[in-house]
């Protein structure tokens, strides 16, 4: 069994989920998702969970035709293990026709052994958030699945800060 991805094999990966993503294709788009993906949405404070959640959330993102003519383009990427980060602008149509560009990072961790993405934490800039906003809808924090970010976390002490950095290691 594959223990980890190597760094070609992860953007291939994200290659094709891309492209399933830029015709629209939701089940196409689902395929490349293990069967229970994790969905963060830092900026709206919402996470997915589950495949139902995550699939409401491709109907409603690449259905819903309020922002049309969605690209984007690398600007940094980075990976560790299973894990893939992109940074990216991001230009979309305004449904006024007005043509925007924000930005965003990712965070993707595949799962090995199927070679799909397993969890997705999207971090996006106040202009991207518009896309996310008009896409998601405000009630989709009623879809079943869907929670808010604040109920899956608990609040960081600064003990266990200090287990993470080490005060010898960190400068006055």
């Amino acid at each position: 069994m594959i223990s980890e991805l190597s760094i070609e094999e992860m953007e291939e990966l994200l290659r094709q989920h891309a492209i399933c993503e830029m015709t629209g294709d939701v089940d196409a788009t689902m395929a490349t998702l293990t069967s229970s993906p994790h969905y963060e949405f830092a900026a709206a404070g919402l996470v997915a969970e589950g495949f139902d959640a995550v699939r409401e959330h491709y109907r409603r993102a690449l259905g819903s035709g309020s922002a049309t003519g969605v690209a984007s383009k690398r600007r940094s990427h980075g990976a560790g293990p299973n894990t893939l980060f992109r940074e990216a602008w991001v230009s979309f149509d305004l449904p006024g026709g007005e043509r925007v560009t924000g930005q965003y990072l990712a965070v993707y961790e595949f799962d090995p052994g199927s070679k799909k993405i397993k969890s997705r934490r999207l971090f996006t800039d106040r202009v991207f958030d518009q896309f996310m906003d008009a896409n998601l809808g405000s009630d989709f924090r009623e879809v079943p699945g869907v929670v808010e970010l604040k109920a899956v976390t608990s609040p960081v002490s600064r003990e266990e800060m200090t287990v993470e950095f080490p005060a010898e290691t960190a400068s006055p």
